[in-house]
């Protein structure tokens, strides 16, 4: 069995010493802090919290997304609710709720501890990333908000283009690591990397 406090040293020493200019989530300097029960990422940059709560079979890795919907009419919560469990079906490893008296909108993905490594809590905060991404686009909110989780979802892909990937790699990524569909997967790339698209599009008529 998983000793918990071992598991919170390991994890704290994982997202401690990052850089600002860092390429994988991971790796960026993190503000951290403890509530009574998480453990706190937070960064200027990016305008969302990750949460971190540690349990013996499993590490919960939450992305706040700050959309309260008990402050909201009937009509437009029904839309949301709506909007996340279609998006629920859609990504297979994370999954939208609510939590809270506000009734706040969060995005969970569960680590299993015996196996958990570095990677695999960078590949979460992925997910995370990715899932709001598609929620943001989803549901039209405010124009920052989507060009701050655009601008993390091209350091992500920049990333994986780096090491080389073409754009079929990271397209499997994003659907077998990541867990959305293959539909959302090109819709994603298209909106971000367009340009990468239509160098690979020349290249084949060369």
């Amino acid at each position: 069995m998983v000793n918990v406090e071992n598991l919170k040293q390991t994890v704290l020493k994982w997202l401690s010493n990052g850089k600002e200019d860092a390429k994988t989530l991971v790796d960026l300097q993190w503000k951290l802090k403890w509530d009574r029960w998480h453990l706190i990422l937070e960064n200027e940059k990016i305008p969302f919290s990750f949460l971190i709560g540690f349990h013996e079979e499993a590490l919960h890795v939450t992305l706040e997304t700050d959309v309260e919907t008990a402050v909201m009419d009937t009509q437009q919560r029904l839309a949301i609710y709506r909007v996340l469990l279609i998006l629920n079906q859609r990504i297979d490893l994370a999954k939208f709720m609510l939590f809270g008296i506000n009734e706040e909108v969060i995005v969970r993905v569960d680590l299993a501890t015996d196996s958990l490594s570095r990677e695999e809590l960078n590949l979460s905060l992925n997910i995370l990333l990715s899932s709001l991404y598609l929620m943001v686009n989803t549901l039209h909110l405010e124009e920052e908000m989507q060009n701050l989780v655009r601008e993390r979802m091209l350091m992500m892909i920049q990333d994986l283009i780096s090491q080389g990937k073409s754009r079929d790699d990271i397209l499997q990524f994003m659907t077998k690591n990541l867990g959305i569909n293959a539909q959302d997967a090109e819709r994603i790339l298209d909106q971000i990397m367009p340009q990468h698209k239509e160098d690979q599009q020349d290249s084949m008529y060369r």
